[in-house]
């Protein structure tokens, strides 16, 4: 018996751990495809469906003195008509156009603090007419 022999240290079950510990994580890391942060196209995966058209939002102004406005442009003026003829008119224009084109018609509504209540009151009117439910309000 030589007693200047080390004691030998077995290193297969280490190297056994090691390789199970590297196949676990590589089968549960969830690899990102690449393609999808690029928001692109690529060639072959493409279809023959076209995207809907947006339709932009409808600005009614209402200034003090009862005046109406559409995108800056008066339409109507006459606070005893109530019934605001040229706006129910371009409201169900602008509706149609948006039910043709697969979107929600949006108006927003602009009142001047000076602004009769019941003015405010006969656009409400002419949008609900009109079929418009998606309103809101600006300052």
């Amino acid at each position: 018996m030589d007693s200047t022999t080390e004691p030998a240290m077995d290193v297969s079950p280490l190297i056994d751990v090691g390789f199970l510990l590297l196949i676990y994580f590589l089968v549960t890391t969830t690899l990102m495809k690449q393609e999808a942060d690029l928001s692109m196209i690529l060639p072959g995966v493409s279809s023959a469906q076209s995207e809907d058209v947006e339709i932009d939002q409808m600005m009614v102004k209402i200034e003090g003195d009862s005046s109406i406005f559409i995108n800056d442009e008066l339409v109507d003026s006459d606070p005893s008509d109530r019934k605001v003829p040229v706006l129910a008119d371009r409201l169900e224009r602008y509706a149609a156009s948006a039910q043709i084109a697969g979107s929600e018609a949006m108006v927003v509504i602009s009142c001047a603090d000076e602004t009769p209540e019941q003015r405010f009151v006969d656009v409400l009117n002419a949008c609900a007419a009109s079929g418009i439910k998606n309103v809101s309000l600006a300052q």
